[in-house]
C-alpha cells in the first residue's frame, strides 16, 4: 500500500468523523427541544420508546449520542429503567439509517456535485445566523453532510486502490476464523474512532471497491455494533445504579444480537442478497450490507422482545445502591391495600423507619462524623423513601376508607414532608469548628438541645418492638419543653455572637457564619420536631390501639 492510499483512508476517515461530529452536534443544536421532548414524553409504551429511540437515532446520526442522553435521562431520574431500555434498543436499530445513507447516496453520488456546494452552503448559514443557534445549528448540520459525504467518496477511492494490491487474500480466510477475525476488526475499529457510523462507513466502502466480500464485510458491521457499546459504558461511569443498568441493557442488547447474527450469518446475508434483488433489481454489495444491517437489528428486537420485562427485572436487581436498600420499603406491600387498618398500619412502620434514618443522619452530619459522599446517598435513600410512602398513600385513597384511617393521612403525609426537610437541611449544616465549640458554653448548649431533639426514643421499627415504639412515644406536653429549650439555646447563642462581633472578637464574616449555621440548626431541629408532632398520635395504631379522640 502507497503512502498516497494510506493518506486518503486516513483523510476519508478523518473527514468522515468530522462530518459526523458536525451532523449530531448541528442536529442536537437544532432540535434539541424537540428531541428532548420525544424522549421524555413519547416513551410511555414499549412499542413508543423503540419508535422514538429510532427516530432520534436517524435524526442525530449518532446511536452514541442517544444512549449517553438516555442515560443522562435514567441519572436525573426523568426516564424510568423500562423506558430508557426500549430507547436504547430503538437507537441500535436506528444507526442502521448510516449504511442507508452511504448506500443509496455517498457511493453513488457524484461527490463534487454534492458534498461541496452543501458544505458551502451549510457553512454560509452557520456564519450568517452565528447568533441564531437553531439556524446555526441547521447549517452546521448541512455542512456536515457535506463533509460525510466527502468522506465517503475519499474512502472508496482509496480502497479501489488497495484492492488491487490486497489481491484475493480476504477471501482464502478460513470461514469462521476469518468471521471472527472481522468482527474483532470491527469492535477494535469502533473503539478507536469512538463511532460505529465510521466503522461501518469503511466496511460499506470497503465493500464496495471490492477490497472486502460481503462474508467478511458483514463481520465487521456486527463488530461495530458491539463496539459502540463502550461508549454507554464509558458514560456510566460515576452515574447512578440505573443508568449503569441502562448502559448495560446496551450491551447485553448489541452482544447477543451480534452472537445471533455471527451464528445466522448465512442465511441472513442470503435473505438480504434476495431482498436486494427483489427490491431493486440488483446485487449491488453496498445495498445487501446496509439490508444486511437493518435486517439483523430487527431480528434482535423480535428475540428480545418476550424477554425483555425479564432482563428488565435482571437488571433492576443489578448495582443495587445505598440510597435504593435505603429507599425499598419493608412494611408496605400492595396485599395491605385491601385493609385500609392494616395499610394504615404499615404506612405508619414506614414512616417510624423514616424517622429514625433522617434523625440518624442529621445527628451525624451535625457531629461531623458522616463520610459527606455515603450521608450523600443516605439522604437520597431517605427521600426515595419519603416518595415510596406517597405512592402508596395515594394508592391507597383511591378507595372507600374508614374515618380513622381519613383522619391520620394527613398528619403522615405531612411528616413525610417534615422528614424530607430533616435530612436535606443537614446536609447544609455541617460540623461546628472544634475550637468554636469548645469555647462557646452557648453554641455546646444549643448542640445538646439539638441532639436531644433528634434522638427520639421510638426509633426501633420491627414488629417485635412496636410495643416500645408505643410506650415511649413523644406526646405533646414533651415536646413543648424541648421546643422552649430549642428556642432558648438559639436566642442565647445569637445573643453571644453578636456581642462577640460587637467587641471586635470575632470577625463580622465568622459571626454571620455562625449565626446562619444556627439558624439552620434551628429550623431542622423545628422540622424534627413538627414530625414527632405529626407521627406520634398514630403510632398506637401499629399496635391496634386508637388515636386520641381530640388529634385533628
Amino acid at each position: 500500500m502507497s503512502f498516497t492510499t494510506l493518506a486518503s483512508l486516513l483523510g476519508g476517515i478523518g473527514l468522515f468523523l468530522l462530518g459526523m461530529r458536525m451532523m449530531t452536534d448541528g442536529l442536537k443544536l437544532s432540535a434539541g427541544n424537540a428531541l428532548r421532548s420525544i424522549l421524555q414524553s413519547w416513551t410511555r409504551t414499549n412499542a413508543r420508546g423503540l419508535l422514538a429511540g429510532i427516530l432520534i437515532t436517524a435524526i442525530v446520526q449518532s446511536s452514541s449520542a442517544v444512549t449517553v442522553a438516555t442515560v443522562g435521562f435514567v441519572n436525573a431520574e426523568l426516564l424510568a429503567l423500562a423506558q430508557a431500555v426500549w430507547v436504547v434498543f430503538g437507537a441500535s436499530v436506528g444507526t442502521t439509517m448510516t449504511g442507508w445513507l452511504v448506500a443509496l447516496v455517498g457511493v453513488k453520488a457524484d461527490v463534487g456535485a454534492l458534498a461541496l456546494p452543501l458544505i458551502g452552503v451549510g457553512m454560509l448559514v452557520r456564519l450568517a445566523t452565528a447568533s441564531d443557534l437553531r439556524h446555526a445549528g441547521l447549517g452546521e448540520a448541512v455542512a456536515g453532510f457535506g463533509a460525510f459525504f466527502l468522506g465517503v467518496g475519499i474512502l472508496q477511492e482509496a480502497f479501489a486502490e488497495t484492492a488491487s494490491h490486497l489481491g484475493g487474500w480476504p477471501r482464502q480466510l478460513p470461514a469462521w476464523s476469518g468471521t471472527a477475525a472481522f468482527v474483532g476488526i470491527g469492535v477494535l475499529l469502533t473503539l478507536l474512532t469512538q463511532s460505529s457510523s465510521a466503522t461501518i462507513a469503511i466496511a460499506l466502502t470497503a465493500a464496495a471497491g471490492g477490497t472486502l466480500p460481503l462474508e467478511l464485510a458483514a463481520p465487521t458491521v456486527i463488530g461495530a455494533s458491539i463496539g459502540t457499546t463502550s461508549t454507554s459504558l464509558f458514560a456510566s461511569i460515576g452515574a447512578t445504579a440505573a443508568a449503569k443498568r441502562v448502559a448495560w441493557a446496551h450491551v447485553g442488547f448489541n452482544v447477543v444480537t451480534g452472537a445471533v447474527a455471527v451464528a445466522l450469518l448465512p442465511p441472513l446475508l442470503a435473505a438480504s442478497s434476495r431482498l436486494t434483488a427483489l427490491a431493486a433489481g440488483t446485487d449491488d454489495a453496498v445495498v445487501v450490507l446496509a439490508i444486511f444491517h437493518t435486517l439483523y437489528k430487527l431480528v434482535g428486537v423480535v428475540l428480545i422482545w418476550p424477554f425483555a420485562s425479564r432482563f428488565i427485572d435482571f437488571l433492576s436487581r443489578r448495582f443495587v445502591s445505598t440510597e435504593e436498600v435505603l429507599g425499598r420499603p419493608q412494611h408496605l406491600d400492595s396485599t395491605l391495600l385491601a385493609v385500609p387498618s392494616l395499610a394504615l398500619r404499615g404506612v405508619v412502620l414506614e414512616l417510624a423507619r423514616m424517622r429514625a434514618m433522617a434523625f440518624d443522619l442529621a445527628r451525624r452530619r451535625i457531629q461531623g462524623t458522616a463520610s459527606e459522599p455515603e450521608a450523600r446517598r443516605e439522604q437520597e435513600g431517605i427521600v426515595r423513601l419519603g416518595q415510596a410512602i406517597r405512592t402508596f398513600i395515594e394508592t391507597l385513597t383511591k378507595q372507600p376508607l374508614p374515618n380513622d384511617v381519613v383522619e391520620a393521612l394527613p398528619d403522615l403525609l405531612r411528616a413525610i414532608q417534615h422528614l424530607d426537610d430533616v435530612a436535606i437541611a443537614s446536609a447544609t449544616i455541617g460540623p461546628a469548628p472544634s475550637h468554636a465549640l469548645g469555647a462557646s458554653h452557648d453554641l455546646a448548649r444549643l448542640h445538646e438541645v439539638v441532639a436531644d431533639m433528634l434522638t427520639v426514643p421510638a426509633e426501633r421499627t420491627s414488629l417485635s418492638d412496636v410495643g416500645d415504639v408505643v410506650d415511649e412515644s413523644p406526646e405533646d406536653d414533651e415536646l413543648e419543653p424541648r421546643n422552649r429549650r430549642l428556642e432558648l439555646a438559639y436566642e442565647g447563642l445569637k445573643a453571644d455572637l453578636l456581642r462577640q462581633g460587637a467587641l471586635g472578637r470575632l470577625r463580622v464574616e465568622a459571626m454571620e457564619e455562625q449565626l446562619l449555621r444556627a439558624r439552620r440548626m434551628r429550623r431542622l431541629a423545628e422540622s424534627a420536631a413538627k414530625a414527632n408532632r405529626r407521627l406520634a398520635p398514630w403510632l398506637p395504631t401499629v399496635a391496634g390501639a386508637h388515636p386520641p379522640e381530640d388529634v385533628k
